[in-house]
């Protein structure tokens, strides 16, 4: 619920700021998202000698204007997932696990309208997230988390906004469901 709250009141901020959208625009963003994946991660209890961290995911996306009110684009996101074992088998061995997930999507978004205080968007992103794993031990005992190859990673941008200080530079946040984040905020650059 904090994070919708503090969501609102960004989008609200954003109010004041100038976001005209014209086609032929073009929008390069990066942006530090919190996602799913992480917070079942983060939650999980696997092991009371396993600590568990997941860093945001970074994004970069890319989004040019077909018309006022349709956008095509880009993004490209990583996320890497920790496991630090200590103490683990007969060995007491300490190693690291480490997941990480690159997504690669085409994002096509509708925005509601072209007005002169802010861009408010939402879409849908298909991609395809490649898995990796990394495994800091050879103990033949130990069982590795199923985590290796692509994956069809559909996202539904629910909700998105953008606000620009400058004529080129702003901030924008989206709200979504899938990968590769649910809520992400970050900086925008308008050519």
């Amino acid at each position: 619920m904090k994070i919708i709250l503090s969501f609102l009141l960004f989008s609200l901020g954003c109010y004041t700021l100038s976001a005209q959208r014209m086609a032929g625009e073009s929008t390069i963003g990066v942006q530090s998202g919190f996602s799913l994946a992480s917070a079942l991660f983060n939650l999980s209890e696997i092991d009371a000698n396993v600590d568990a961290s997941t860093p945001p995911a970074l994004q970069l996306t890319y989004d040019y204007a077909l018309t006022d009110r349709l956008s095509l684009g880009g993004g490209v996101s990583y996320q890497r997932f920790n496991l630090a074992y200590s103490g683990y088998g007969e060995a007491k061995e300490n190693f690291d696990v480490r997941l990480s997930r690159f997504n690669l999507g085409v994002r096509g978004l509708f925005h509601y309208g072209n007005s002169e205080t802010m861009d408010m968007y939402s879409g849908l992103r298909v991609g395809l997230s490649n898995w990796s794993l990394d495994v800091g031990t050879n103990d033949p005992n130990f069982d590795p988390p199923k985590a290796n190859g692509p994956a069809f990673a559909p996202q539904l941008i629910l909700f998105g906004i953008r606000g620009y200080f400058t004529e080129h530079f702003g901030i924008g946040g989206e709200l979504a469901a899938g990968a590769p984040h649910v809520v992400s905020l970050g900086l925008h650059y308008r050519f």
